[in-house]
């Protein structure tokens, strides 16, 4: 008997680890809402714990622009890694990180 099991729409992918897991539809909307985008939005710009943590250290280590070339991203990628995965410790780095940019140009 074939398997008629489809893949759920609502995993989601970890963008630095390709991780997948399952979620659902609530959960997805409200990380969205929280952030001010849709759920889809959000999902793509999903990170793990694990994989969030490693990111966050890397850039306390070794800055925004190294962390951007490690992961091969721009800017505004990471930022919104940073944003849309952290429990405000984000705000600190993203705000210290554009004033080191500002700074830099």
């Amino acid at each position: 008997m074939k398997n008629k099991n489809k893949k759920s729409p609502n995993r989601i992918k970890c963008q630095i680890t390709g991780i997948e897991r399952l979620s659902n539809k609530t959960y997805l909307a409200n990380k969205g809402e929280k952030n001010g985008v849709t759920g889809n939005v959000w999902a793509s710009f999903y990170v793990s714990k694990p994989a969030y943590k490693e990111l966050v250290e890397y850039v306390s280590d070794f800055g925004f622009k190294s962390a951007c070339e490690k992961y091969n991203i721009d800017n505004e990628r990471l930022k919104k890694w940073l944003r849309y995965n952290g429990r405000g410790a984000f705000v600190k780095i993203t705000k210290q990180i554009e004033k080191d940019v500002a700074l830099a140009a």
